[in-house]
């Protein structure tokens, strides 16, 4: 029996450091797996940038925009966009069509729409400023939506209503409720 134990002695002892090198192994990984964020933890997106200055210019299109941005982040798959603390300031055919400011934006390139929330500011070129605090612009419609609260300003008037539609291409707004409207005309 000693002769045994002798013989097979290293081939016991590798065996026995195998079994406790694999034990450890699993233990370790056990360790890695509960300290690993679960899925609902992991940030939705995939790059984030600060401080962000933008210009889209497009040879083939007369529209060029600039956007600058506190805060930019672009989904995993890059479909949509969030955006914060943004001023965007768009031209056409060389000419300065209006200025946007808001504090929440969100661009969802598959439906082509433009979300922005929290004070709301637009001035266009003429100096008419539109204030509210939700917005959704449509690019394919070019038409923006709004049920919250909203003000338009401008030299002589002031009007002030809930809901708003606003066709770009025909220039028309449309307060839908609550309007209340001060026009002055100097004489």
């Amino acid at each position: 029996m000693s002769t045994l134990i002798k013989r097979y002695w290293p081939v016991v002892g590798l065996g026995f450091t195998l079994i406790v090198v694999i034990y450890y192994v699993v233990q370790g990984h056990k360790d890695i797996i509960k300290k690993t964020k679960t899925i609902s933890e992991v940030p939705s997106y995939a790059v984030q940038l600060k401080d962000v200055h933008y210009v889209y210019d497009d040879p083939k299109k007369d529209t060029k925009w600039e956007l600058d941005a506190k805060q930019v982040k672009f989904s995993k798959d890059r479909s949509v966009i969030f955006f914060s603390d943004f001023y965007l300031t768009v031209n056409s055919k060389g000419k300065k069509c209006f200025n946007l400011k808001g504090k929440k934006g969100r661009y969802e390139k598959q439906k082509n729409l433009i979300f922005l929330d929290g004070d709301i500011k637009i001035t266009d070129e003429k100096g008419y400023t539109l204030y509210t605090d939700h917005l959704i612009f449509n690019e394919k419609t070019a038409q923006a939506y709004s049920d919250a609260s909203v003000r338009i300003k401008g030299s002589f008037f002031d009007i002030k209503g809930k809901g708003l539609i606003l066709d770009i291409k025909r220039k028309k707004i449309e307060v839908l409720s609550d309007v209340k409207s001060l026009v002055q005309k100097s004489f």
